[in-house]
């Protein structure tokens, strides 16, 4: 009888061991879908003669038409890494954070998802919010196109690693700061320029406030104070001269691509 019960005892242990391995590999052969993203804020930017500025917006909420996207950019980068994939459902939006989670609701049918938004747009007719194929279709507005909806910041969205396990916000921070400074390849800044007038610098540094990576370097020389102006280093070159036409439309000139010494 007690070698019965040890047999049974052991084919239900095998039993469950096996699947619970099956039910892991599963999971980690089907890999989470948002994996490969960032946290991004970012710099302001320039689209079709106008700035935008992105911010932690966390009392959002606003009133507007939203569009959808899909085959188009299936399968494209997102804003911040990820991969859009229009049978999910996520969103794209000008300013907010990325990733974050936003409450989404139908005015007419009042239908509303709580999604994630990793991408940048909408920019076309004032369109606050453009959503995954999938999302206008649960929403009830696929087929119309647009509709008049309400976004409502909802939450801070995690990232993650490739078998869908969460990469804190301090741990990405601490990652990057690691490969910033471990990475030997070129980088490039925009410098603003160096300045005597202090009242000067105050006025730039008010406007290029949302810059992320502004810096100011004081020096003196021959009991005379200067300032030194840049934003950067950043990896990629055509990034900065982005920012550089951003910063020349908003009236700051004669600015210069440099790239600096390792």
């Amino acid at each position: 009888m007690f070698f019965f019960r040890f047999i049974t005892f052991a084919l239900i242990f095998v039993l469950v061991s096996c699947t619970s391995n099956n039910s892991n590999q599963k999971y980690k052969s089907n890999n989470n879908h948002f994996y490969g993203g960032i946290y991004k804020i970012g710099d302001p930017y320039l689209i079709d003669n106008k700035v935008y500025y992105p911010k932690e917006e966390t009392a959002y909420d606003e009133i507007g038409i939203a569009s959808w996207y899909g085959k188009k950019f299936h399968g494209k980068p997102t804003a911040n890494g990820e991969k859009f994939n229009m049978y999910k459902v996520s969103a794209a939006h000008k300013t907010l954070p990325l990733p974050s989670q936003v409450k989404v609701t139908n005015l007419d049918n009042n239908k509303s998802l709580i999604m994630r938004v990793n991408d940048r747009g909408p920019f076309a007719k004032e369109r606050i919010i453009d959503l995954s194929m999938k999302a206008a279709e649960l929403l009830g507005f696929k087929d119309k196109g647009t509709q008049r909806v309400r976004v409502q910041y909802f939450a801070m969205a995690n990232i993650y690693d490739q078998y869908g396990n969460v990469i804190s916000k301090k741990k990405y921070i601490n990652q990057s700061n690691i490969n910033k400074y471990s990475n030997k390849k070129e980088t490039y800044s925009l410098a603003i320029g160096s300045f005597t007038d202090i009242e000067n610098v105050n006025k730039l540094k008010q406007n290029l406030k949302s810059f992320s990576k502004l810096n100011i370097e004081k020096k003196e020389i021959n009991n005379n104070h200067f300032y030194k102006m840049s934003i950067g280093p950043y990896h990629r070159k055509e990034y900065v001269s982005k920012l550089q036409e951003t910063i020349n439309f908003i009236g700051i000139k004669g600015t210069k691509i440099v790239k600096n010494e390792n």
